[in-house]
């Protein structure tokens, strides 16, 4: 009876590590980040395959859409405290083709191999982020997922948990 019971406690903690393993969302860096969709270039968001980088520098939001173009927001005292923008910003939008029932992404704008704040990713309109430092690839309009063709294996994009209400995106974990 005592062997059957170690036997089976062992079997559980084997497969509860295993399960453990993968997770949708990351934790391993802090967020929180909120923005209204009608204004200008949140906006862009809302569009299947466009996507928006956003980061915090010198008291302002920086961000670039799909095309490269810049924006600048100057931030209020309460919103540089409590902005929040994981590993080094967010990119955030709608995946292309979205089984997500049209939800918004957010996924950490650093690279996840590199894991520097310094390091961070450039995304096409093709929806493809990349790192010019180690060389992965990734695809925003699937998960995140690496798309490296040469072989090597890269962790998926950290992506964040986000609510979409009211004309209201928030990313927070």
């Amino acid at each position: 009876m005592k062997r059957g019971v170690i036997l089976l406690s062992l079997l559980l903690l084997a497969t509860s590590c295993e399960r453990s393993s993968y997770t949708k969302y990351s934790t391993r860096h802090k967020v929180f980040f909120s923005c209204e969709t009608s204004m200008s270039p949140y906006n862009q968001i809302t569009t299947p395959g466009r996507f928006l980088s956003v980061r915090k520098s010198e008291g302002k939001l920086v961000m670039y859409d799909s095309d490269g173009k810049k924006y600048d927001e100057t931030l209020s005292e309460v919103k540089n405290t409590s902005f929040i923008m994981g590993l080094a910003g967010l990119i955030i939008g709608t995946p292309t083709f979205n089984n997500d029932d049209m939800s918004i992404w957010a996924y950490d704008l650093g690279c996840p191999e590199c894991e520097s704040p310094s390091v961070r990713l450039k995304f096409s309109l093709e929806g493809k982020a990349s790192c010019s430092k180690c060389g992965g690839e990734w695809n925003l309009n699937a998960d995140g997922s690496c798309i490296n063709t040469d072989g090597s294996q890269h962790r998926p994009l950290f992506r964040y948990p986000t609510t979409y209400n009211n004309g209201i995106f928030t990313v927070q974990n």
